[in-house]
Order: structure tokens, then sequence, then C-alpha cells
């Protein structure tokens, strides 16, 4: 049995920094997980079942919020 927590670690560059995407979860097939999401110190969560749609998820969340957050300081 695994003790700990495992985690992988997305990285994708974008042109106002880093984005870094940590995933949880999906360990066997029909098996839930979790998606976080952060840029610039703004951080976003997603869960689901499918991990290509809840990174995919994750990362629209981020970009709504950075945008409103953008949106605000102009």
């Amino acid at each position: 049995m695994k003790k700990g927590l495992t985690l992988n670690i997305l990285r994708i560059p974008v042109t106002s920094g880093v984005i870094t995407v940590y995933i949880e979860g999906f360990n066997e097939e029909n098996s839930k997980g979790t998606v976080y999401a952060e840029l610039n110190k703004e951080h976003v969560a997603a869960t689901g079942f499918n991990k290509k749609k809840t990174i995919v998820r994750a990362i629209a969340k981020l970009h709504h919020k950075n945008t409103i957050h953008q949106d605000h300081h102009q």
C-alpha cells in the first residue's frame, strides 16, 4: 500500500507568467480527481472524472478569474 499524496505537475508558459497545474487523483478508470491551477497568485480548482476535460476546465476558470481581476485594475 502506498502512503502519501501523488501529484502530477504541468507547467505551461504564457506571456503573463507560468500556469502551474497540479493533478490529483484519476488513478483508476472512472475515478474522480481534482485539478488545481495557479497563475500570478490566482488559484482555482476543478473536479471531475475525465482528466483532460477537468484540466481544460481548471485552466478556463483560471483565465476567467484572471481576466476579471485585470478588468478591475484598469
